[in-house]
């Protein structure tokens, strides 16, 4: 009979897939990354949001001018702060094809 019980302890211990625990001090987090969009990509997605083909943005060159004449951080809000300053900076056809981004 012992000669079972020490085969069955082989065999179980062999095959067995026991659930590893792992103490919270081990796991390391991954780093998150943050989106750190630059202000060429959020002007335009503030552009396309408010209906500016992507040919007119194109075809004025809109997003090198805003980022030469731009001054501030990446940040949505505050390029979407600047932009009636932007056109008004700008005038002509930018001025025109802008007007409607409020």
């Amino acid at each position: 009979m012992n000669w079972i019980k020490s085969l069955w302890d082989k065999l179980v211990n062999s095959t067995s897939t026991s659930p590893t625990i792992v103490l919270a001090e081990e796991v390391e987090e991954e780093p998150t990354e943050e989106k750190h969009e630059s202000v060429e990509e959020l002007l335009k997605q503030i552009l396309l949001e408010a209906h500016v083909s992507e040919a007119t943005i194109e075809s004025l060159d809109i997003l090198n001018l805003f980022k030469e004449w731009y001054e501030g951080a990446p940040d949505e809000e505050e390029i979407r702060a600047s932009i009636q300053d932007f056109k008004e900076a700008m005038g002509g056809a930018i001025n025109a094809k802008l007007n409607k981004v409020k």
